[in-house]
């Protein structure tokens, strides 16, 4: 085996590997030996019939594709402990040349992370502040959770609910055909398209009204853009919200004896979200600026990996079994959609590179009875004690448990250096941080 090798741009390595006449006789031979055992030639036990007729029934090339996948993983392995290089995923690999084979490796390597005097950093951390207006608000939206529909005797307004029978054709074909489906009528609504809503205002129970509509360009599927929608709509019953009073009555449906103490959950409630929310602006903030003065750097691999992850999470949240069925739905290109999520995996990464980094930096550890304890109170919340205890207990859980802690023991130190009330004995790590040369560090995932 010949190689060569020679560090590229963002955390990788170019790897050219040669494989010898030799070798590729050899997996040439156990690629063989395995196909034949595979393949039935008439006249011959499976795996004893001759190469030369092997090799016909099931083409030279399988012969080459099989030894090629046996090649490669050995040399690949021989050519890294030569070069002394270190991957921390598989590598994109190139064919250069098939006989005698030839490979390109793209080698993706540790990142590169550099946090500067991340300890000089300031950011004023946002004013917390709820109002009776805000408390309002809330307990309204409670209101908004314990309305109920009544029949109205008057015509459909803006805001109010219909049972509605839908019929609805474009060029002739049906897209729509509904009986007794309720309908919110909303101002501006796109459901089902544009215009609908303000078409049916106005409506009693009873009346019928046939219209068009226009499909917008951008609806969802494309066939249809432009085209002219022909709805029939009759009004089965017009309904509208009741609110409950807010009383002690509604405190009750909410497990308080008093609107008093509802109220005060309420408040306590928007309290500690409004800080939880000054706190994430803060973080973002702080990593935002110590990416600015640092160096942060790594293989393409990692952002690749990274929008597949939220492509993924974004399908699933709206419901899609596949990443194919929300693609559809968005009626975008897998490209255009990569595109958009690209900027925020590439936040994702550097963030949690810089964290990972600063945990290194400010020593931050998770012992074992750290684990034991939080397995502890995390039990206090399960119903089978002895299941969960067998789930939380596997090493997967356990290093998980243990990577949401240092995380969050970061995130918390983080807060107090950049916020000034950092405690002083992790000055002398902030100084060897400053005067290092550039390090490296796995993605925290």
């Amino acid at each position: 085996m010949k190689s060569t090798a020679k560090t590229i741009e963002h955390c990788q390595a170019e790897l050219h590997i040669e494989a010898e006449q030799p070798e590729y006789d050899a997996a040439q031979v156990e690629a063989f030996k395995y196909l034949a055992g595979r393949v039935q030639i008439p006249g011959f036990r499976k795996g004893k019939a001759p190469r030369q007729l092997v090799e016909k029934h099931v083409g030279r090339e399988a012969v080459v594709d099989e030894a090629l996948e046996r090649l490669f993983p050995d040399l690949y392995e021989q050519a890294l402990t030569e070069h002394d290089l270190h991957p921390i995923t598989t590598p994109h690999v190139h064919m250069e040349q098939r006989e005698p084979p030839v490979f390109l490796a793209i080698v993706p390597l540790e990142p590169e992370v550099t946090l500067g005097d991340y300890r000089s950093v300031r950011v004023t951390p946002e004013e917390v502040s709820v109002t009776d207006e805000h408390v309002l608000s809330a307990l309204d939206r409670l209101r908004e959770s314990q309305a109920v529909l009544v029949p109205a005797e008057r015509p459909l307004h803006f805001g109010d609910f219909s049972s509605l029978d839908v019929q609805a054709t474009i060029d002739g074909q049906p897209f729509l055909d509904h009986k007794a489906v309720t309908y919110e009528v909303v101002a501006n609504s796109h459901m089902p398209l544009p215009g609908f809503a303000e078409a049916i205002v106005g409506l009693s129970a009873g009346e019928s009204k046939e219209f068009s509509l226009t499909v917008p360009d951008d609806f969802r599927v494309t066939e249809l853009a432009g085209k002219e929608c022909a709805c029939s709509v009759t009004v089965q019953q017009v309904r509208v919200k009741e609110l409950p009073e807010l009383s002690d009555s509604m405190a009750k449906t909410f497990g308080f004896d008093t609107l008093e103490a509802l109220r005060e959950r309420v408040g306590a409630d928007l309290e500690s979200n409004a800080r939880n929310q000054a706190r994430t602006a803060l973080i973002h903030k702080a990593l935002e600026d110590i990416a600015a003065q640092g160096h942060v750097d790594f293989p393409p691999v990692l952002e690749e990996r990274e929008i597949d992850d939220l492509l993924a999470g974004e399908a699933k949240r709206y419901g899609y079994k596949t990443v194919e069925d929300y693609l559809q739905m968005a009626n975008k290109s897998m490209e255009d959609i990569r595109a958009d999520l690209r900027p925020l995996a590439h936040e994702r990464i550097v963030n949690g590179l810089i964290l990972s980094r600063l945990a290194r930096s400010e020593g931050i550890e998770v012992s074992d009875s750290d684990v034991d304890a939080r397995v502890e109170e995390l039990l206090t919340e399960a119903q089978d004690k002895d299941k969960v205890r067998e789930l939380l207990g596997t090493p997967q859980m356990r290093e998980s448990i243990a990577d949401r802690l240092r995380t969050n023991r970061t995130l918390d130190r983080l807060a107090a250096i950049v916020t000034g009330e950092a405690v002083p004995d992790a000055e002398a790590a902030a100084t060897a941080e400053a005067s290092s040369a550039p390090e490296v560090e796995e993605k925290n995932e």
